[in-house]
């Protein structure tokens, strides 16, 4: 396993970081201190972790990039015929006038659209983050199929402006608002997101919620692939590069091919990440893998020569 620093957490290159970089990366640059940027970037990770379908990295991020200004830019894998990540993340990200999806963030908006770029703000604040989609990317094509799509039904609420009512109303509900704690933990996991390419084995990983404090991560290891899961919890436990949780409690089944759980908390016990590893062959092969750029060193630890893929039941 590589040593976990910037370009092991990021998945930023080397060259970009000693050439690009204007000072050498410390890990502050993983932490934002703004509440609302926080709340955006976290956003950001759980639509992301919504996305389930077989990608070429884990959480189909490439990796993620600070720009001069620090705000993450955040490179997605490409459109496969499996699923087309850009235009999923869009539809299950920002807020539509009904709530929209599990993952949507309440006062997410798109500012602009660059080319590949779509740039998220959060309402009433400096906040941003920059989603940039493959080379083919055309998010005005894709924000005006989803808008067809959902006509009369739940209208994304794009470019408003302000809070809507209904968003407020949601906004202002107890069970709908994650505390602080959490937040901060799914912003930092978001600037952190290559550590499941660099660390784990697993060929399938999403995340959702298990609690208002609690963010849940499923990873699926083929039964033949050791899950090592001691070392992808090494790295988020990194006293320097990471997420300042310490590991709670950790039900280790290997030797059954149990499930394995491990459940990381901050010193305070205010947030908790739960890990659930199982044994699960991937329904798609190496070959699929290698067809949608996969790298290489993360594809021959999760999906190395020689596995049988699990047929599709469908």
């Amino acid at each position: 396993m590589p040593t976990i620093n910037f370009q092991t957490c990021t998945g930023e290159s080397r060259s970009y970081i000693a050439f690009r970089m204007q000072h050498r990366p410390c890990p502050a640059l993983l932490h934002s201190t703004d509440p609302a940027q926080q709340e955006l970037e976290a956003t950001v990770f759980r639509a992301l972790g919504e996305i389930r379908s077989p990608s070429a990295h884990p959480f189909h991020v490439k990796r993620i990039r600070l720009s001069k200004a620090h705000v993450p830019i955040v490179f997605l894998d490409g459109a496969t015929e499996k699923v087309d990540v850009s235009a999923t993340f869009l539809e299950v990200c920002l807020p539509g006038a009904d709530g929209g999806s599990p993952a949507a963030g309440f006062g997410v908006r798109i500012l602009h659209i660059h080319g590949r770029d779509l740039v998220l703000g959060l309402v009433e604040t400096d906040a941003r983050v920059i989603i940039r989609g493959s080379a083919d990317t055309d998010w005005n094509a894709l924000r005006s199929a989803h808008s067809r799509q959902v006509q009369g039904n739940g209208t994304p609420l794009w470019h408003e402006k302000r809070w809507t009512p209904a968003e407020l109303a949601l906004r202002d509900h107890p069970s709908s608002v994650s505390p602080e704690p959490r937040v901060r933990m799914e912003s930092m996991l978001l600037r952190r997101i290559a550590i499941f390419t660099s660390f784990s084995s697993a060929h399938r990983t999403y995340a959702y919620a298990g609690g208002p404090d609690t963010t849940k991560m499923w990873l699926e290891y083929d039964p033949a692939v050791p899950k090592r899961h001691d070392e992808l919890v090494s790295a988020l436990t990194d006293p320097t590069w990471g997420l300042a949780m310490r590991v709670e409690s950790d039900d280790c089944a290997c030797a059954t091919d149990g499930m394995c759980v491990t459940v990381l908390t901050t010193a305070a016990g205010d947030a908790t990440l739960r890990l659930q590893s199982v044994a699960d062959r991937p329904v798609w092969g190496r070959e699929y893998f290698e067809e949608i750029d996969a790298p290489r060193k993360w594809l021959n630890r999760a999906v190395p020569v020689g596995l049988t893929p699990h047929p599709p039941t469908d």
